[in-house]
């Protein structure tokens, strides 16, 4: 008992629409990671070098493979490496320490001369008597004169330990070095064991010597320019290079770096049935290369790394969706299964594509994200379409390499689609979408390239392969949609159009054979179409829905009030539960009938819920007066089988269908009689329950009375009223009726 229990409850679980909808969700991650992991074409056979080949082999599809060495290749390779490779230059701390000597022997002669009791000029000419180098005679007098000596000796040794560690080349060095193409420098000192990687413009030489040092020396003696001046006329005039060259570490260190490049395997192209291998010929290592390459079960390139890191991205991604979807609409999304699987294929489809489009020479900007967009606005709506473009927009940039302009370029184009299409009513109109869509990537586009300073073949490549993606993405949705709607039973607005055509042949069946049905119908639809517009629901869905709700009553017209044509009523003879039946019975002869035509399942919809499950009133109460006070009567048989309105358009045909019913039963139809009647069928539609399972609010409700009103009034509209003109003219005859109508006619009294 507990088991069989179990087993139930486990059933019922399983086909609750949450459960189906997140097995689709499972089905879809699982479907996506394998169309963009596993190799499309697996060829597993086992084969060995020196195996006999038992049948002829060929190419299943255009690859391609490496075998051999090419030596042109891997001569350029080489080229490449030693081009990159950097030069070293030694530092020669010994020399460094001869400058540091020499500088102090400056500073000690400075000491000097200023002790002598002599005349200013007479120290100048002993130091530059003294000096191998001549400064100027004003920068001997500036630092004679300066009035701390121990500030200007430390800045100046600080300023020369600078332009050591910065490095200092001769002319020659520096012009061997662009000579010969070097792109870095390695500096390198083998006593402190210390190695920097430099450019060679960082590098100093006589030419910028001057400069630089004047720049070191800002930073020590910044508020006194004179001072700068002097240090670096001295250190410019004193200093001699402290890098060498040094070829046998460069090229050392070169050669063993040329041991690690690897042969580059010469790349060979394989056609589709091309022939691999002959039947009875020997398997010889260039079979096996081949083979090998057909082996593959993961694509080129892919890490396990890598997919569990997709893996992750889709679960964030749906962890946005369920936030966004539990924010964004009142009811779960998770019971909209059909909405799911919708959303899921497209989904899936456009991974496909774009895993595609990536591998082949186009622009990744030609991946027509902006159908998917356009479809699911079609099939589902802006909200779900929106979610998935940015989600998708998201996941493909990532896929391309992290690209944000990827992303912008896809959400633009499809932001642009979804608003195309969002009142679409004709196909051509989908083509005219895709060329929004197309401008708009266009322009995206030029925004990156003007952002980034690109040149004009990126405008003039990237552009048209952004346009060609929009007119795809029309083609795409073009062709798609049909097979949507077929497959999913979901109307758009292209078909409910031809739905809403008068000569569609259940229409002209039910003008044939219930002419006050098909009247009925069409008031009705006129009604709902007013108020949904009237709420922001879909007035198109609502008419289409109103003109097909009853046409369940052809197979027993006659039974129906508005198809009596005055003759005698045929319920005159019926017993009330028998009536009652014949009229409630309408709504599942109209799913059958629906049903034979192929109509749609929102369609059908409409023919279950448009009375939902309330009661025949009139035969209730007329079975109540036949069996007397003494009886008691179940409700429930003279109720409609249901279910209650779903959605506003079933809920809006609802209240249109009775509110047209019973207006025509007004003697006197005024606007304060017409909008009593509405508020009063609203009402107890509301008190009822039938308005119990779908989304209008009592602001919907008002606005829904006051457009019944309008579309009422417009239908029982009064008009004025002729009196008859008696006056005979001469020949005996009543003057024409035109003359009548100049008369001033007696208006009717208001109510």
């Amino acid at each position: 008992m507990n088991r069989a229990y179990r087993y139930k409850r486990l059933a019922e679980i399983a086909t609750r629409r949450e459960t189906v909808s997140i097995f689709l969700i499972v089905v879809f991650i699982a479907a996506a990671l394998s169309s963009m992991f596993i190799s499309p074409q697996l060829y597993q056979w086992s084969i060995h070098e020196g195996d006999v080949a038992l049948k002829d082999i060929y190419a299943p599809y255009d690859f391609t493979y490496f075998w051999g060495v090419d030596e042109e290749s891997t001569v350029k390779a080489k080229d490449a490496a030693v081009r990159a490779m950097p030069y070293w230059l030694r530092r020669d701390p010994a020399l460094e320490e001869k400058q540091r000597a020499r500088f102090e022997r400056f500073f000690d002669m400075l000491d000097a001369e200023r002790e002598q009791n002599v005349p200013i000029g007479e120290k100048v000419t002993s130091l530059k008597a003294a000096m191998e180098e001549r400064p100027s005679d004003r920068n001997l007098r500036f630092f004679l004169e300066y009035p701390d000596p121990l500030e200007i000796k430390q800045g100046t040794f600080g300023i020369l330990e600078d332009v050591f560690r910065t490095g200092y080349i001769s002319r020659d060095d520096l012009d061997h070095l662009r000579r010969k193409g070097v792109q870095g420098v390695i500096v390198f000192n083998k006593e402190a064991g210390t190695e920097t990687e430099q450019a060679p413009e960082d590098l100093l030489d006589r030419g910028g010597i001057r400069a630089v040092t004047e720049d070191y020396a800002s930073k020590r003696f910044a508020s006194d320019r004179k001072t700068r001046q002097a240090v670096a006329a001295l250190i410019s005039a004193y200093i001699a290079p402290n890098l060498r060259i040094d070829e046998k570490r460069t090229e050392a260190e070169t050669e063993e770096m040329l041991k690690g490049v690897e042969p580059v395997s010469r790349r060979w192209a394989v056609k589709k049935n091309e022939l691999i291998i002959e039947k009875g010929k020997r398997v010889n290592v260039r079979h096996i290369a081949q083979i090998s390459q057909l082996r593959r079960v993961f694509r080129p390139g892919v890490k396990p790394t890598f997919f569990f890191g997709v893996l992750l991205l889709f679960l964030l991604l749906g962890l946005i969706a369920a936030v966004y979807t539990s924010f964004s609409r009142k009811r779960n999304f998770l019971m909209d299964t059909k909405s799911v699987a919708i959303v899921l294929l497209n989904m899936f489809i456009m991974i496909v594509l774009a895993d595609f489009i990536m591998r082949s020479p186009q622009p990744s900007y030609f991946i027509p994200m902006a159908s998917i967009g356009m479809m699911i606005t079609l099939l589902v709506g802006f909200n779900m379409a929106f979610l998935t473009v940015v989600l998708m927009s998201v996941l493909i940039s990532l896929l391309v390499g992290g690209k944000i302009e990827m992303t912008l370029v896809l959400m633009v184009g499809s932001t642009v689609g979804m608003f195309a299409v969002r009142d679409v009513r004709c196909r051509t109109r989908i083509l005219w979408a895709g060329l929004l869509v197309g401008t708009a990537k266009f322009l995206a586009v030029a925004c990156i390239g003007l952002i980034n300073g690109m040149e004009l073949d990126f405008y003039v490549k990237d552009g048209i392969w952004s346009i060609a993606s929009g007119l795809f993405s029309g083609f795409i949705v073009m062709g798609l949609l049909p097979v949507f709607e077929h497959l999913f039973k979901v109307p758009t607005n292209i078909s409910l159009l031809e739905l809403s055509d008068l000569n569609h042949p259940l229409l002209k069946k039910l003008s044939m054979e219930a002419a006050g049905t098909y009247h009925h119908s069409i008031t009705v639809g006129n009604l709902a179409e007013a108020a949904c517009d009237s709420i922001g629901a879909n007035s198109l869905l609502a008419r289409v829905g109103a003109y097909y709700h009853d046409i369940g009553k052809m197979p027993k017209a006659e039974y129906f009030s508005e198809n009596e044509m005055g003759s005698k009523s045929m319920h005159a003879k019926l017993a009330p539960s028998m009536s009652a039946l014949i009229i409630s019975k309408h709504v599942k002869e109209g799913v059958e009938i629906a049903k034979k035509y192929k109509l749609n399942s929102t369609i059908i919809d409409f023919i279950t819920q448009h009375h939902g499950n309330s009661l025949v009133y009139y035969f209730y109460q007329k079975a109540i007066e036949k069996s007397g006070s003494g009886t008691v009567l179940e409700e429930e048989n003279f109720r409609y089988p249901g279910p209650k309105p779903q959605t506003k358009e079933s809920a809006i045909v609802l209240l249109a269908d009775s509110v047209e019913a019973s207006s025509r039963a007004l003697g006197d139809p005024t606007h304060s009689r017409i909008r009593h009647l509405v508020k009063k069928i609203i009402n107890n539609k509301f008190i009822d329950g039938q308005l119990d399972e779908c989304d209008l609010t009592l602001r919907d409700m008002h606005n829904i009375a006051d457009s019944f009103v309008r579309v009422l009034m417009a239908i029982f509209h009064t008009r004025l009223n002729y009196p008859e003109n008696t006056k005979k003219s001469p020949n005996g005859t009543l003057p024409d009726d035109s003359k009548n109508k100049q008369r001033k006619p007696k208006q009717k009294k208001k109510d």
